[in-house]
């Protein structure tokens, strides 16, 4: 092999070299590009999430509470319908007595 010949082969090797580099370094950037975009929407999704798990912890914090308020309102009215068939009972007693008198 002559010196040009090897002159030329490592040029061409060099050019090969330099090229490939720019061509990595150019997808580099791309992919790099793209990943931004990804993490970008990734961020959005993540916040848009964390809202939706707010609102559902939320909701289902108001329904215990609504369920709550329920089973004593239940129990007020258990209550008063008590109460009011004892005072029922003591009127209609009072009444007979007093009929009676």
């Amino acid at each position: 092999m002559t010196q040009d010949e090897m002159k030329f082969i490592e040029n061409l090797f060099r050019s090969l070299e330099s090229e490939m580099n720019h061509r990595f370094e150019a997808m580099s950037q791309e992919v790099n590009q793209r990943f931004d975009k990804i993490d970008a929407r990734l961020d959005l999704l993540n916040a848009r999430m964390d809202r939706i798990g707010g609102l559902v912890n939320g909701g289902s914090r108001a329904l215990a509470r609504l369920a709550e308020w329920s089973e004593r309102q239940d129990q007020f009215q258990v209550n008063t319908s008590r109460s009011l068939a004892d005072l029922d009972a003591r009127l209609r007693r009072l009444e007979s007595d007093k009929e009676q008198h």
